[in-house]
């Protein structure tokens, strides 16, 4: 009863858009103990409003040159005089250049999963990984339509086995379980004689019997899984109860207030020094 209110308690959790575990799990000792942490974050932002580097800068300046060297000139001026009003203007003016580098930034991890996956079916299931390399040179869309074949049939496997390897285990035995099953029947369909029907169903049978008790590991493995993050929860749940409690003492209201109060009158702390 008391995982079922747990697990209650994250679904109207998410529901509500309240309590946010990542959050919550990337907090330091020193976080936890500072209540002005808890202050309302920005909400998030495309990485060409937060992440305009001197780089990315020079790269878009360099195509509104191109296309508008007058315009290029006056966002010049303006990044002298107000740079945050200049990175403003340049988000706007730069436009196709945060696009193409969106395109490249989103192809780039794309190749990076590709390049992982094709090692990871090199070291697995080399036949595979070798039947994608001789068509790599020839029909590109071929070979696109073979990588997504593979990805489809060996996917799951690939990311079990980095997020939990015994999963991973029992997935690449139930692949190859079902592709026997699949040669059994094929083989009891063309056989004529009947004992020889009767040893490849006995053998199907033990196959597909494998298999329900793989099903039923990786239900298991599933299982644990959740218990293991309703106790993560359980645990925050409890902290967050004993966090309340401190916070709501009198003497650490007063003593957090001061110092607030001290740390925004400070000119020294406030002081920025870019």
């Amino acid at each position: 009863m008391q995982y079922l209110r747990v697990a209650a308690l994250l679904a109207g959790t998410i529901l509500a858009g309240g309590l946010t575990t990542t959050r919550a799990a990337a907090q330091t000792p020193e976080t936890r103990n500072d209540i002005w942490q808890d202050e309302p974050r920005e909400p998030w932002r495309p990485w060409w409003q937060r992440d305009l580097t001197d780089d990315v800068i020079e790269r878009i300046m360099k195509g509104i040159q191109q296309r508008d060297p007058a315009k290029a000139r006056q966002l010049g001026e303006l990044r002298q005089k107000d740079p945050e009003r200049f990175k403003t203007q340049l988000r706007e003016e730069g436009r196709p250049e945060i696009e193409q580098i969106s395109r490249e930034r989103f192809e780039a991890r794309r190749q990076e999963r590709h390049t992982k996956f094709l090692e990871w079916l090199k070291a697995n299931y080399p036949n595979e990984e070798q039947a994608l390399a001789r068509l790599k040179g020839g029909d590109p869309k071929l070979y696109d339509k073979s990588f997504e074949h593979a990805m489809s049939q060996y996917g799951a496997i690939f990311e079990a086995d980095s997020s939990n390897p015994e999963l991973g285990t029992v997935l690449k035995e139930d692949l190859e379980l079902r592709k026997r099953a699949n040669e059994l029947c094929k083989q009891i369909r063309r056989e004529k004689a009947e004992a020889k029907k009767q040893a490849l169903g006995a053998e199907l049978q033990e196959v597909v019997a494998r298999r329900y008790d793989l099903i039923v590991r990786r239900k298991e493995i599933a299982y644990e899984q959740l218990l293991k993050k309703l106790d993560e929860l359980h645990k925050q749940v409890r902290e967050s109860k004993d966090e309340i409690a401190k916070w709501r003492d009198d003497k650490t209201r007063q003593e957090n207030v001061k110092q607030r109060v001290k740390t925004l009158t400070d000119e020294k702390a406030r002081f920025k020094w870019d």
